[in-house]
């Protein structure tokens, strides 16, 4: 089953409880969006007269949507992807486990079998949202989906978010790492080239988890995109008020500039200069960060973007998947120590 433009939203809608699944794989305020008018008509048509609120073309909202759906066919119906209840990986998550903060609303979008005999490296996504939401729509499967085309095994990760708080994510990233090394024969996964890449809070994830955990927990190479990075200096209250669930103390903690040491993994850092929501100077300090400890790194700032541009592929920022997949292939092994 596929799912395309030439598909009305009604007719994408009377699939039995695809509304809900959209509102975990999608997003609410999105579908609240779409315009009625254009309900029974062909998307194709609807994203020509569609506006969003930010200024974005239509047809970006669109081709979320149908990424969207398609990956819940693939899930329900197509059986080519699983959703991994990770906390207890024999079953798959439904439905009836959606939770915020408990440990059986956690999931992995995983592949369900291996595609081809070679051995890839693996790039677990997670996607931002404050630590209040997890935001597929732009920043999860998309990315799974331009990963995939570059060469890798690509998982996204549904991770515990308010109110829940630390350490509940980074122990969600932490198991995620450690499943995917362990079933690493099964998706035909390098074990020792696993990388995390995270947008906004789900970059301070990747960011702050990359610190905290060492061994099988910790990813080979990190990516983050206008990343939060301080809880103390222009923080997203947001996203601190979240994790922390209001504790001052922790946001020093916290704040990965200050956790950065020689044995952190080489990264992969980028914003847009024109960021209103996540104050630039966080990628700034997270690069001034790794610099200090002599820790492989590249830093970019694209002119334009905004934030929660992910791909951006109709932004200046468009080059920087380019950039992070070059980065990712570089061998570091001899810049760091043993």
């Amino acid at each position: 089953m596929r799912y395309t433009k030439y598909n009305s939203m009604n007719q994408i809608l009377s699939y039995p409880n695809m509304r809900k699944y959209l509102e975990v794989f999608y997003s609410e305020y999105l579908l609240d969006m779409f315009p009625k008018e254009y309900e029974n008509e062909p998307l194709a048509l609807a994203e020509q007269f569609g506006k969003t609120p930010w200024g974005d073309p239509f047809p970006v909202v669109v081709d979320q949507l149908i990424d969207a759906v398609n990956l819940i066919a693939d899930i329900c119906e197509n059986k080519s992807r699983r959703c991994i209840s990770l906390w207890n990986p024999s079953e798959d998550w439904t439905l009836e486990k959606n939770t915020k903060d408990g440990k059986e609303g956690v999931f992995l979008v995983a592949p369900n079998e291996k595609r081809d005999s070679e051995q890839r490296p693996a790039a677990i996504i997670c996607p931002g949202g404050g630590y209040e939401a997890v935001c597929f729509s732009g920043e999860g499967t998309p990315m799974m989906h331009y990963m995939e085309a570059q060469g890798y095994r690509a998982f996204i990760l549904k991770y515990r978010v308010a109110p829940a708080v630390y350490p509940a994510p980074q122990e969600d990233l932490a198991e995620a790492i450690r499943y995917v090394r362990s079933h690493a024969e099964e998706y035909g996964v390098d074990p020792e080239q696993v990388v995390t890449i995270g947008f906004s809070a789900g970059g301070h994830l990747c960011a702050s988890e990359a610190a905290l955990y060492e061994g099988e927990a910790r990813p080979d190479k990190v990516c983050v995109g206008y990343p939060v990075i301080s809880f103390v200096q222009e923080p997203h209250e947001g996203s601190a008020e979240n994790l922390t669930g209001g504790k001052r103390k922790l946001r020093e903690q916290l704040s990965v500039e200050n956790m950065v040491t020689e044995a952190y993994p080489p990264t992969f850092v980028w914003t847009c200069g024109d960021d209103d929501c996540v104050p630039p100077s966080n990628a700034m300090r997270m690069g001034e960060a790794l610099e200090a400890a002599g820790v492989p790194y590249e830093l970019h700032v694209y002119p334009s973007g905004n934030h929660g541009c992910a791909l951006a592929f109709s932004k200046s920022a468009y080059t920087w998947s380019r950039s992070m997949i070059e980065f990712m292939r570089k061998d570091f092994s001899g810049t760091q120590p043993g």
